[in-house]
């Protein structure tokens, strides 16, 4: 796959799976991932859904994980789970609310304390936003906040410690966003989130248009941040789950309880939707820029996709970056 809109994605075969690297399905006779003892991986929304069988799935590296939670009570269920799964893991939690920037300046300096972060991965997200528009404390739209403001400052927090990563293994930093296939049913418009006004939702609030809104404004960034640090030891990936359903996943209780009327035939199950994202972590052959989602678009093994033109050009980067630098105070990579 050649490099698109100054992204590098340097893979030699876009749809070669990795044999150790992008298996996410919780079964005895799922190979287990590479080896990453020694290093330290954080991922936001880590105790439920996807969050939650992506971390389940990293404690299996010795790696040490850290989810981040804003109930308590739900990341201490997520630990003693993951550790029943994965004995001998070494886990934490942290508390993070995304909708608030104080909660996430104390966090970051809780998570920078821990001296290197090799890979960290924005999952949490809000992916059923209000009937009505809701304003945060920091007087932003509540789904924006969630799914892009929050890791925008969080990651400008952490990006020291991301920096004094680099070269203590021989892999480089990864930094991985969730994306959505809520992109290709809503176009984008760079125009409609190029201010900082613009994070506030009050133009024509419709939750699932912001859902999708929240989502270009992820693959935006994110791609911005693969132009932006090339050559630095740091990458920025897209993961995206397909459909992903309670339906069809292995039952975790007081996680997951799989319903009976979500056993879609074009559906997955979340510990299959975590595989794009496990595979934008671990798999060393994955280029700066990389975009892993199921083969066949709602389901299946992780291959490289394309993320949509309308939030993937420089111009939609460009837009976007500068009206969450606006709100967070930015950083440079």
């Amino acid at each position: 796959m050649g490099a698109r809109a100054g992204v590098v994605a340097d893979v030699p075969n876009r749809d070669a799976p990795c044999p150790r690297c992008d298996d996410g399905r919780v079964t005895s006779s799922a190979p287990r991932p590479p080896r990453r003892d020694g290093e330290t991986i954080v991922i936001t929304g880590g105790t439920a859904g996807l969050g939650y069988f992506t971390a389940e799935r990293l404690a299996l590296t010795g790696a040490r994980v850290v989810v981040t939670a804003r109930d308590p009570g739900r990341a201490d269920r997520a630990l003693a789970s993951i550790r029943a799964h994965a004995p001998g893991a070494d886990l934490s939690a942290v508390a993070l609310d995304l909708t608030d920037l104080t909660s996430v300046e104390t966090a970051a300096d809780e998570l920078a304390d821990l001296g290197r972060i090799d890979a960290l991965v924005l999952n949490a997200g809000l992916t059923t936003p209000p009937s009505g528009r809701t304003l945060t404390r920091d007087g932003l739209e509540l789904t924006l906040a969630t799914n892009v403001v929050g890791h925008t400052a969080l990651l400008a927090h952490l990006w020291p410690t991301l920096l004094a990563t680099i070269g203590r293994t021989p892999r480089p930093v990864r930094v991985v966003g969730l994306g959505s296939l809520a992109t290709r049913v809503l176009p984008f418009d760079p125009a409609s989130l190029a201010a900082p006004s613009d994070l506030t939702g009050d133009d024509g609030y419709r939750p699932f248009a912001q859902y999708a809104l929240s989502k270009h404004a992820v693959h935006a960034w994110i791609t911005e941040l693969a132009r932006r640090v090339t050559g630095t030891g740091v990458q920025a990936l897209l993961a995206h789950p397909g459909y992903a359903v309670d339906g069809l996943t292995p039952e975790r209780p007081g996680i997951v309880e799989p319903g009976r009327f979500e056993r879609l035939p074009f559906a997955q199950g979340k510990h299959d939707g975590a595989r794009p994202t496990l595979r934008a972590v671990l798999d060393p052959r994955l280029g700066n820029g990389a975009f892993v989602g199921p083969r066949w678009v709602t389901r299946g093994e992780p291959v490289q996709v394309s993320a949509v033109r309308s939030s993937s050009s420089p111009e939609a980067g460009a837009a976007v970056w500068s009206a969450l630098a606006g709100v967070t105070g930015g950083f440079a990579p």
